[in-house]
């Protein structure tokens, strides 16, 4: 009776350990901002949604899939709280993203258990769900992070129904979202059907089919309905290359320092390969290596986003370190003899990455190469040593010591002040929040609903929250044809240079200097400012650097300059 009331007490203890590490954690996660690739797809959405233009037709360098979940956030948003401050729009927004990714982990927690066995479920579905919710700020609501989220969906709805045939039907649509939310994400729809192939072989039959036919009529009914689409496609394309992407040796190092400069940020992912191994090391003779096999190229595919799109951002990255979470979920739950050794591993690399995540910024760069190889030689150090320690028997651990341990390699990120990435782009942006108050008092002051023409990156739109009636709201093409000038010769350019020959309805010109350089830009669009704005110094209206607000010309000096 007494070791039964002991074993209760500290079952409790342990779960509510666990709960406490995890909420502390996404507590933390919530104090960033919203990043600022997401500010700007919900400041091009909603400037040019007020002016009247249909979401169909907005251009926010994402695809219409990721613009229509970014929107159905926004308005239940404004449902909930109305137009409030950046920060309760952020928070707001987490919220209801979180509250996705429970249901969407509920799907996956219910297809695992049913196909796997309910140990496999909490591993799986509790550590991809914790790295879901704490994903660094770079990543989250990022189209990379929603394609993960998406094709954990597709996992999920493939094993959940009791009918194979069921399953596939309900993952192939879902499969080719993560299609549509970015075709460069197409990979990790592979990946999707990659493990569920492991998990159930007839349902991942059913789901390929499903996912072939959904995407073939998602390409005809765009190519049909939405035709702009494909052309921004193309033409955002030959932004980043001139030419089809190829296999090139010094992009391959890129990618290989990039992904060690990610595994600073979420070590979780110097633990992947160890949790990989130590899953593998269960099978036998032939089924071993083909797990190994199945490893290894769902790895290459979660990197395949990230080399086909040749930036390397952080961000691209997003379903890797998803991918490595569920793994150290599955490998914690499935080898309880690994437990204790993967915890050890796990909390100390962290603590290495709090360490250096906290350098400053000389340090860092100077730093970054022997850095980026200590931690993938700890990569490869550790998933040697898994193939040894997997299947021995040593003290185990219970099930909440892996949350603690996992919510503490998921935490570095998320730390307000650190960086978006350790030495890599963006390296000098760290978490915090979005100090836009003059940018509000900026649109308050011309009129929240006075219509303006924006020369701008979208999160000045959104802040500032004028409408405006151009269906490019951050004019990306015109901006980038200043120094690109192959874009000038491009589809969406001409489309984009309307905005400032036809578009009549703007009562000011707001440009954001150092983003948008007018004494650069091509003849044609400084005829067209010229002849409709009046940006001379004595006519400007009154705005924080680096904004400058230009009136239409005939408009009275001082309107809004307070």
């Amino acid at each position: 009776m007494g070791s039964g009331v002991r074993e209760r007490t500290a079952r409790t203890v342990g779960a509510a350990t666990a709960a406490l590490a995890a909420l502390a954690t996404i507590a933390v996660t919530s104090l960033s901002a919203l990043n600022g690739d997401v500010r700007y797809a919900l400041g091009c959405l909603e400037t040019a949604g007020k002016g009247g233009v249909s979401i169909w037709d907005i251009f926010v360098s994402r695809p219409l899939a990721y613009k229509l979940l970014m929107a159905a956030l926004d308005q239940g948003r404004l449902r909930l709280v109305g137009g409030t401050s950046s920060d309760t729009t952020n928070l707001v927004i987490r919220i209801e993203t979180y509250v996705v990714v429970v249901a969407v982990i509920a799907v996956l927690f219910l297809g695992v258990r049913r196909v796997a066995g309910r140990p496999a479920a909490v591993g799986i579905a509790g550590a991809t769900g914790l790295a879901l919710v704490i994903a660094p700020p770079w990543h989250f609501l990022e189209p990379d992070w929603v394609a993960a989220l998406a094709a954990v969906l597709a996992v999920g709805a493939a094993c959940a129904p009791r009918w194979p045939w069921l399953g596939g039907l309900l993952a192939g649509p879902v499969a080719m979202l993560v299609v549509a939310v970015k075709l460069s994400t197409f990979p990790i729809a592979l990946i999707a059907l990659l493990v569920i192939g492991v998990l159930d072989r007839r349902r991942a039959a059913w789901a390929t089919l499903s996912t072939v036919v959904c995407v073939a009529l998602w390409y005809a009914l765009t190519m049909r309905f939405q035709p702009w689409e494909w052309t921004w496609l193309r033409d955002l394309a030959n932004l980043v290359h001139s030419e089809p992407q190829g296999i090139h040796a010094a992009d391959l190092l890129k990618l290989r320092y990039a992904v060690g400069d990610a595994a600073v940020l979420s070590p979780v992912l110097v633990l992947g390969p160890a949790a990989a191994v130590a899953l593998v090391s269960r099978a036998t003779g032939r089924r071993r290596w083909a797990a190994a096999v199945v490893a290894v190229v769902a790895g290459g595919l979660s990197l395949a986003p990230a080399y086909g799109q040749g930036e390397f951002y952080n961000y691209h990255f997003a379903s890797t370190v998803v991918l490595a979470a569920g793994a150290w979920g599955a490998a914690f739950a499935l080898r309880p003899g690994f437990r204790l050794p993967l915890a050890a591993a796990t909390v100390l690399v962290t603590g290495v990455s709090l360490v250096l995540l906290r350098q400053p910024v000389p340090w860092r760069l100077a730093h970054g190469v022997p850095v980026v190889w200590a931690y993938e030689g700890a990569a490869v150090a550790l998933a040697v040593a898994a193939g040894f320690l997997a299947g021995r028997k040593v003290v185990s651990l219970p099930w909440s010591a892996g949350v603690v341990a996992l919510s503490f390699a998921l935490l570095p990120p998320v730390l307000p002040g650190s960086p978006y990435a350790f030495s890599t782009y963006d390296y000098n942006v760290g978490n915090g929040g979005s100090a836009d108050t003059e940018l509000v008092e900026l649109g308050r002051r011309l009129g929240p609903d006075t219509p303006v023409l924006y020369l701008t990156y979208g999160t000045i739109n959104h802040a500032m929250g004028n409408p405006t009636t151009c269906r490019y709201p951050s004019p990306l093409w015109l901006q980038r044809g200043i120094s690109i000038p192959r874009v000038r010769t491009r589809p969406s350019y001409a489309d984009n240079l309307r905005c400032l020959t036809e578009d009549r309805d703007a009562k000011y010109l707001v440009v954001q200097n150092g983003w948008f350089r007018i004494p650069e830009s091509a003849p044609e669009v400084r005829a067209a400012i010229d002849e409709r704005f009046d940006c001379s110094p004595a006519a400007r209206i009154p705005a924080p650097p680096p904004i400058v607000v230009c009136p239409v010309r005939g408009t009275a000096k001082g309107t809004a300059g307070g």
